[in-house]
C-alpha cells in the first residue's frame, strides 16, 4: 500500500495522573489516578490519529529494545501505521515523560528523554528514500533540530509537501524553516518565537506575521485553544471559530488537529477548509480522556464535525 504521509519524530511512553489544579513553580500537589500513559509521543500519536481517519501513515524514528518501545509499535500497528522505519536499538531507552491532568481538562507535559537521540542524518534521509513514494511529510522538534531540518529538506527533494510542529520550542533559535510549507504551532510556542511575554501582546494576525518572518516558512497556522485557530498564507488571513464542547481532557488535541489538517490536505481540501474540519475533529476528542484513546474512527466524528463546520 502506497505511503500517504511520512511521520518524523520520537517515540516515547510514560505515566499520567491528575490533580485538583495544575502546580505552579515551588508548589506540592497531590496527584490520583496515577496509570501508565496510552500515548506514544506527538509523532506516533499523530499517525494513529490520520491512521483512524483514513489515511496511511508511516513512522520514522529510533526507540529502545524495552517494553515502552514495544507498546508504542504495538499500537501504531494496530492502527494501521507502517511501522517499518521504526528502527529498534539497545544503545538507547525508549523516552518516558508525565502527563498531569486538572480537573477542567487543561494539561501539563514534561517529554521524556529522547530515544531518537541515538538516530542519524543518514537513516532519516534513507527511510525517507526507501518510503516514496509518499506525498506529505510531517516532522515535530521532540526529536533534534538537525534530524528535522534534514528531513524537510529530502523530502522536498521528493517532491513532498512539508508540515512542521515546532513543538516543544528549542533552547536555541531555529534556524530558518524555508523548507517548510506549513508551519503550525499553539499560541503559547509563537509567543516565544517573537520573544514575548504573551500571545496577545500582538494582534493574532501581527503574530502570525512575525512568526512567518522569523521562520521564513510559507503557511503559518496557530492554534488557540478554547479560542479557535487562525492561518496566514501569503496576503490570505482566516479565523477559525472554537466548537464548544464539554471539555474533559485536552491533552492530545494539538496533536489531533495537526492531524486532521494533514489528512484533509491529502483528501485535496482547501487549506481554510483543512483547518476548520481539524478544528472541530480536535475539540471532539477533548471530549475523551487521553491522548490515543481519545482519536476516533472516521465513521465516528464524521456526524459531528459535519454538524459544526460551515
Amino acid at each position: 500500500m502506497a505511503v500517504d504521509v511520512i511521520v518524523l519524530n520520537n517515540l516515547g511512553g510514560g505515566q499520567s495522573c491528575q490533580v485538583g489544579q495544575l502546580p505552579r513553580p515551588g508548589d506540592t500537589v497531590k496527584g490520583y489516578n496515577w496509570q501508565p500513559s496510552i500515548d506514544a509521543g506527538k509523532g506516533p500519536n499523530a499517525c494513529v490519529a490520520m491512521a483512524r481517519l483514513g489515511v496511511h501513515p508511516a513512522f520514522v524514528g529510533k526507540a529502545g529494545k524495552d517494553p515502552a518501545g514495544d507498546r508504542g509499535e504495538k499500537w501504531m500497528r494496530e492502527a494501521g501505521v507502517d511501522t517499518s522505519g521504526l528502527l529498534r536499538t539497545d544503545e538507547v531507552m525508549t523516552g518516558q515523560g508525565i502527563r498531569i491532568v486538572e480537573k477542567g481538562g487543561n494539561n501539563l507535559i514534561v517529554c521524556g528523554e529522547s530515544s531518537s537521540r541515538a538516530l542519524t542524518v543518514q537513516e532519516v534521509e534513507r527511510e525517507i528514500e526507501r518510503l516514496q513514494p509518499a506525498s506529505y511529510f510531517y516532522s515535530g522538534f521532540e526529536i533534534r533540530e538537525e534530524l528535522v531540518l534534514a528531513g524537510l529538506r529530502k523530502a522536498k527533494s521528493c517532491g513532498m509537501t512539508t508540515i512542521v510542529n515546532l513543538s516543544p520550542i528549542p533552547s536555541k533559535p531555529v534556524e530558518k524553516l524555508g523548507c517548510a510549507d506549513y508551519l503550525i504551532i499553539n499560541e503559547t510556542e509563537a509567543a516565544m518565537v517573537c520573544g514575548l511575554s504573551s500571545w496577545k501582546d500582538l494582534s493574532i494576525r501581527q503574530l502570525a506575521q512575525q512568526v512567518r518572518d522569523k521562520l521564513g516558512c510559507n503557511c503559518v497556522i496557530i492554534t488557540l485553544g478554547e479560542n479557535g485557530s487562525i492561518g496566514l498564507l501569503g496576503d490570505r488571513f482566516w479565523e477559525v471559530s472554537p466548537v464548544k464542547v464539554d471539555c474533559v481532557d485536552t491533552s492530545g488535541a494539538g496533536d489531533a488537529f495537526l492531524s486532521a489538517v494533514i489528512v484533509n490536505l491529502i483528501w485535496g481540501k482547501d487549506i481554510e477548509d483543512a483547518c476548520k474540519w481539524a478544528g472541530a475533529y480536535a475539540s471532539y476528542t477533548t471530549t475523551r480522556r487521553g491522548t490515543l484513546l481519545s482519536y476516533p474512527m472516521l465513521e465516528e466524528v464524521q456526524g459531528f464535525v459535519s454538524q459544526h463546520i460551515k
